[in-house]
């Protein structure tokens, strides 16, 4: 499968079975009120307390960070909840530890989110307005399907100089963190039933379609998606709490789909080139 029909492919599954008109301007203007907050204090604020968030102090900083979002009741763009959006889902970058709390709080966000928040821009196939829940998710699902199509494949030029050897040994580091934070990122979000279960599979697949040798940064990813989401996948018996809420394949289908995907991950496990470190992840 080519990279092009994937993201294709990805896209369409985001719509998870509902067609949205996805024109949403990239800076629509806002609507100025006596209550309107810049986007730079916005962002200075909600970054300080997405640097804060933990287990223990969840409850109190998911509200004020919600607080920020549902200032979108004001608007007709959904202007300041895209942005609550955009800075949760690229503080989810900064270390792999974090994803899930992150995801976590995507999910309280969806739970608790204005249900009168608008984007004018963004409306179903019957022409109305997507409001509340649904318009967090919508954002937060082109944001996973922008940066997983984008896969940060970036061109970096080559070091003139002893510090551009340096330069470029970080930056190849973070994009490598980046893109193994996204997987670990989505599969946490599908565990909190926030993706659909053929989103997974299309990733699985994507990483498991290669010619030659495989690489091996994305059989890290692989590992660790089905670390992450496996037991879901696998339709294993689950506690009540974490039964799926979306839409599921049968069981039939999801048990041919988990073996094909082991009989494939224990082919690759046997080829030649493959470093140990990854043979053993991969056993």
């Amino acid at each position: 499968m080519s990279d092009d029909k994937f993201s294709q492919n990805l896209l369409d599954l985001l719509e998870d079975s509902k067609s949205y008109d996805t024109q949403v301007l990239d800076n629509p203007s806002p609507k100025l009120t006596e209550d309107f907050i810049p986007l730079d204090a916005v962002q200075r604020e909600v970054k300080v307390l997405l640097n804060k968030l933990t287990l223990k102090n969840f409850d109190s900083i998911s509200s004020q960070i919600i607080d920020y979002a549902n200032k979108s009741k004001d608007e007709r763009d959904g202007r300041m909840l895209r942005e609550v959006t955009r800075l949760i889902f690229e503080s989810s970058f900064d270390d792999t530890r974090f994803c899930a709390i992150y995801a976590q709080l995507c999910r309280t966000v969806m739970e608790r989110v204005d249900p009168e928040i608008i984007d004018e821009n963004v409306k179903n196939t019957e022409g109305k307005c997507v409001q509340g829940a649904t318009l967090f998710r919508k954002y937060l699902l082109n944001r996973c399907q922008e940066n997983f199509q984008k896969d940060w494949k970036v061109n970096i030029p080559f070091p003139s100089n002893d510090k551009g050897e340096f330069d470029l040994y970080y930056a190849a580091a973070k994009a490598k963190r980046q893109r193994l934070s996204l997987v670990i990122f989505l599969c946490e979000l599908f565990k909190l039933n926030m993706l659909t279960e053929r989103i997974i599979h299309e990733i699985i697949k994507k990483l498991l379609i290669f010619q030659g040798s495989p690489d091996e940064e994305e059989m890290e990813r692989l590992c660790k998606l089905m670390e992450i989401a496996g037991k879901q996948l696998d339709h294993v018996e689950l506690n009540p709490h974490e039964q799926m809420k979306l839409i599921q394949l049968d069981h039939a289908k999801a048990k041919k789909y988990m073996e094909s995907y082991f009989d494939r991950m224990e082919e690759i496990s046997k080829l030649p080139n493959l470093s140990n470190r990854i043979k053993f992840m991969i056993m």
